[in-house]
């Protein structure tokens, strides 16, 4: 497939397909052969690495980091639930609403709270980072 416009340390793509690459860097157009062997990808003799187009962001946080499930705004945080609190497993800590449902997100395991980043009335994306319980 084409991909075109894409930047990467200086470096733009101005055409790509199975065969050939196009590069401009700094203003000087090259093209390049592209050869596949089994997996691997080689343009211009130099081997490529295929990465995730989208990363998984759970794999960049801490462990016991508890992440919002879905867009939604946080109804309620645990009374008296602040940073250095000690949970149970499976404690409900903090409420979302989203498409006109409560949902509860619980302390995966027994542990103390280490970080504690929902507030009510926050709107929150898929993802976004809400506490962190660290296992005792």
């Amino acid at each position: 497939h084409t991909r075109q416009g894409l930047t990467a340390e200086g470096v733009r793509v101005v055409r790509a397909d199975a065969g050939t690459v196009v590069l401009d860097v700094a203003g000087v157009r090259r093209t390049f052969e592209v050869a596949r062997y089994g997996d691997e990808v080689y343009v211009g003799g130099t081997r490529l690495t295929a990465l995730p187009r989208f990363s998984d962001p759970a794999a960049q946080l801490a462990p016991g980091s508890l992440l919002a499930p879905m867009p939604g705004t946080v109804v309620r945080v645990a009374e008296g639930l602040a940073e250095g609190a000690r949970v149970q497993a499976g404690q409900p800590l903090i409420w979302l609403e989203a498409m006109k449902m409560q949902h509860q997100i619980s302390a995966p395991a027994a542990g103390v709270l280490t970080a504690l980043h929902a507030r009510p009335g926050q709107q929150v994306e898929p993802g976004l980072l809400l506490a962190v319980v660290r296992p005792a």
